[in-house]
């Protein structure tokens, strides 16, 4: 499980009517609730899923930074690839139902081809850097694993009401700029579509209990679970300031792309598949109620650094404003 999105589904998975019993593994983010699990050890992967012997195996296990990414391609490439592979491998031999969440980055917003959002499950996918390369790579090797009981659920960029730490969450992140007491840019250039973790385990559960139910050698499924609220960095930053009653006057829009790998401007997801699968829709949190929750053990840390703004110099330059977020 990854941290952010491990952790929470992990405990709103197990307390639903019908409850799964549940078993979570982290590495150097493990807590008490959960087993220690290194999962590019592949024997030490394969002798947990034996004693535990579960039904359905959900892998969120991801370098999910584009930037970091590209900088150490190769344990990338073990962590976003061979891993997944690994699992579902595993689960095909024993029968177990694996979940593979994917990500909205294995589109490129239509930067690089004549594909535009919002997108079907079944639109090409065309990464636009490294990060998305390894995601694409990954849905078409699981997608070829033999007697695999497969789902795929691509989303967004994803945040919890119960982050420990702002970083841990690329929409929670940008918050930090509400504590610079210089003058700072901030990316409205691209379209991002923050979505609580908690939503996505309502939905996930719905789907998990459809493809246990599917005979064994039915089809993968390619599904996509997504907020429909749009928002720039530069737009959420001027939300949380609004919530958290801080100053955001020295916060500006930077409306040119960011520097670092490419980032696609707008990969809506269409989830018309998702509803459609589920009978039904689904009701997301507000972005405001959701990002208030989640800022809430934050707001004391952003009170104490609150300072009076300070002017401007002419001589800045949009350059000297920037910080990457």
């Amino acid at each position: 499980w990854r941290a952010l999105a491990g952790c929470s589904w992990l405990e709103r998975l197990g307390c639903f009517p019908a409850k799964f019993t549940t078993l979570g593994t982290g590495n150097s983010r493990a807590r008490e609730q959960l087993r220690r699990l290194d999962v590019l050890e592949e024997g030490a992967v394969e002798a947990l899923l034996t004693e535990f012997a579960p039904e359905v195996v959900i892998s969120a296990v991801v370098e999910r930074d584009p930037d970091a990414a590209a900088r150490d391609p190769e344990r990338t490439r073990q962590l976003n690839v061979r891993v997944p592979v690994l699992f579902a491998e595993l689960c095909a031999a024993s029968g177990m139902v694996f979940v593979h969440v994917s990500t909205d980055y294995v589109f490129d917003g239509g930067a690089a081809s004549s594909n535009l959002p919002p997108y079907d499950v079944d639109a090409p996918m065309h990464p636009l850097n490294f990060y998305g390369e390894t995601k694409r790579d990954a849905e078409v090797a699981v997608l070829a694993v033999q007697g695999a009981r497969l789902l795929i659920l691509r989303v967004p960029v994803l945040f919890a009401a119960d982050s420990e730490a702002l970083k841990e969450s690329a929409s929670l992140v940008v918050a930090k700029a509400l504590l610079s007491r210089e003058p700072v840019l901030v990316d409205n250039w691209g379209s991002r579509f923050p979505t609580l973790v908690d939503d996505c385990a309502v939905v996930l559960r719905g789907l998990i209990a459809l493809r246990i139910r599917m005979p064994a050698d039915a089809p993968a499924t390619i599904l996509h679970c997504s907020s429909p609220m749009r928002i720039t960095k530069y737009q959420l930053v001027a939300l949380m300031a609004t919530i958290l009653g801080v100053d955001s006057s020295l916060v500006h829009a930077e409306d040119q792309p960011p520097k670092g790998e490419p980032r696609p401007r707008d990969t809506q997801l269409d989830c018309a598949r998702t509803w459609l699968a589920l009978g039904h829709g689904h009701a997301f949190t507000p972005l405001e109620e959701g990002m208030a929750r989640a800022l809430v053990r934050f707001s004391a840390q952003f009170k104490a650094a609150a300072k009076p703004p300070r002017a401007v110099p002419s001589f800045l330059t949009a350059e000297a404003m920037r910080i990457e977020l």
